[in-house]
């Protein structure tokens, strides 16, 4: 994938998550699209999507509504990292190795939220950002399955089976002719 679609994709999910997402809330919760996309590019995709475009609209996150400059972008690359090291032990093709790198991610982002916020003298107390959280867990993982759904055919090349050939009649008949 090139960065330039990456880096509209995580433009197009800034804007919706800032003006629209906020009407799709969950008990006051709405999904943080940059983190799925975050995500979903780390694990999914070969490159430097997720670190270099999670760091970026991190501190742009940061910049307009948060009251630290650079614990969000700090967040997605460390979130970013620990997706790529799982894409070594887990299956890309599998819905719930998504799942499962969704469910890490979100975890990780919120403790280190949780706790740069706490060595910075704010007062949130650990229970009640774990039971915030578990809306948010849901609500990113029904997030995250969408949009591997729709992004899945581009990436996977053959579903089901590795080792067949979907290219046209001709190219395949060329291949058994060699």
């Amino acid at each position: 994938m090139k960065y330039r679609y990456s880096l509209l994709s995580f433009l197009i999910a800034f804007i919706l998550q800032t003006t629209v997402m906020n009407h799709f809330s969950i008990f006051q919760m709405s999904p943080n699209l940059i983190l799925c996309l975050v995500v979903v590019y780390s694990f999914l995709y070969q490159g430097y999507h997720g670190i270099i475009n999670g760091i970026l609209f991190g501190l742009i996150v940061d910049v307009c509504f948060a009251e630290v400059i650079g614990i969000a972008a700090l967040s997605n690359f460390i979130v970013s990292l620990i997706c790529i090291e799982l894409k070594r032990y887990l299956n890309k093709d599998s819905l719930i190795s998504v799942v499962i790198a969704s469910s890490v991610g979100t975890m990780a982002y919120s403790l280190l939220y949780w706790s740069i916020y706490k060595m910075l003298g704010n007062d949130y107390d650990l229970m009640y950002v774990m039971g915030k959280e578990a809306v948010l867990l849901i609500y990113h993982i029904l997030v995250i399955a969408i949009i591997y759904q729709i992004i899945s055919h581009s990436i996977i090349k053959h579903h089901g089976d590795r080792y067949m050939y979907r290219g046209s009649l001709q190219e395949a008949r060329s291949l058994d002719r060699k």
